[in-house]
């Protein structure tokens, strides 16, 4: 191939009642980024094309666009390796999603920057500074439950294609919440509590989707979904009585009970009487369905050989007071394991 077509997402408020595309015929050349071929495009054929950017190495995160319908760094990504990904001659370029654009491929950063303000994204510790001056120190295990969400170079990526936040604008969104991670689970850092209690406001942590989007999508291997669930984890930890935490709960209750869930009185044990109320026209819609078992508004049967789900969990209980790594230590110790692995093999090549 020699030739490519770059359609770019066009939009002047000044003068554009709606937004369009524009098409740029440009040369595939071994090597050329995205952002490379925005640059030929602006200096050759349209100079009025505006897009962001910065460092051009993948660290300030100014220039995440989408790209094909999927977030990516322009500075990143080779034209090469795309037109071989979606298998086309057409690489279509849009403002990263879920944001409001404001000129082309700009977008706006005030509303990600309030969001991010809620939690605090700095340093606040918990004791002076060491008496001999030098900085404040952890251990390598307690670094490794940290040291990936550091990576993020808050490029909006992840937000740009996060499922949860297309249907909620409120929802804090899966960079606001994974840097907070970085900071509830610093070990040096003194204000976890006001920082789970701000994202814990308005079902924040329950409103992720878990499809993975933002994960998948990171450039940096940041994990933000998992940094969800480990914030999850650490305010369970710590105490709150989420709506997760509490649906856990009740599973965990129905498992060791009768060894089957009982879904049918999961709203009204979750949610009260009012909660079950507003689910009751879905309940309507799942009994004429065939999908309602009447035995479960009763407390329905339990399985076959209940003892034995009794025993392992009874195992599992004394076995939990043994366990001293919490999950989301076992998480970074597993990502820093595959990071190093990683390193190795390109110091080998």
């Amino acid at each position: 191939m020699e030739f490519f077509n770059l359609k770019v997402f066009r939009y002047d408020p000044t003068k554009d009642s709606q937004p369009y595309y524009k098409t740029y015929k440009l040369p595939v050349e071994k090597g050329m980024t995205l952002l490379a071929a925005l640059f030929k495009a602006k200096e050759e054929q349209d100079p009025t094309i505006s897009f962001r950017y910065n460092c051009r190495a993948a660290i300030c995160g100014s220039c995440a666009v989408r790209v094909n319908g999927h977030a990516a760094l322009a500075c990143k990504v080779q034209i090469t390796h795309l037109l071989e990904k979606y298998q086309t001659d057409t690489i279509v370029v849009e403002p990263v999603g879920n944001i409001k654009p404001l000129k082309d491929l700009i977008y706006d950063m005030d509303w990600v920057i309030d969001k991010m303000k809620r939690i605090k994204p700095w340093f606040i510790p918990k004791e002076p500074p060491p008496p001999d001056g030098k900085e404040y120190r952890q251990s390598e295990y307690e670094h490794n439950k940290i040291d990936f969400a550091s990576d993020c170079i808050l490029c909006n990526s992840c937000m740009s294609d996060c499922n949860a936040l297309k249907a909620n604008k409120d929802f804090l969104g899966p960079m606001v919440i994974s840097k907070a991670y970085r900071f509830i689970a610093d070990s040096r850092d003194g204000a976890k509590k006001e920082r789970l209690e701000e994202v814990l406001k308005d079902y924040n942590l329950e409103w992720c989707v878990r499809c993975m989007e933002c994960t998948t999508r990171c450039p940096k291997e940041v994990q933000p979904y998992e940094n969800i669930i480990r914030t999850r984890i650490i305010a369970a930890e710590e105490g709150y009585k989420t709506p997760g935490e509490i649906h856990a709960t009740i599973f965990e209750q129905d498992i060791v009970n009768r060894g089957l869930l009982n879904e049918m009185l999961l709203p009204m044990r979750q949610e009260g009487i009012l909660g079950a109320l507003k689910r009751a026209p879905f309940g309507i819609r799942m009994f004429f369905k065939g999908k309602v078992n009447i035995a479960d508004f009763f407390g329905g049967h339990k399985i076959k050989r209940l003892d034995e789900v009794k025993t392992i969990y009874e195992v599992a209980q004394r076995k939990k007071k043994d366990v001293k790594i919490k999950i989301p230590q076992i998480f970074g110790l597993v990502y820093e394991s595959k990071r190093k692995a990683k390193q190795q093999g390109g110091n080998q090549s």
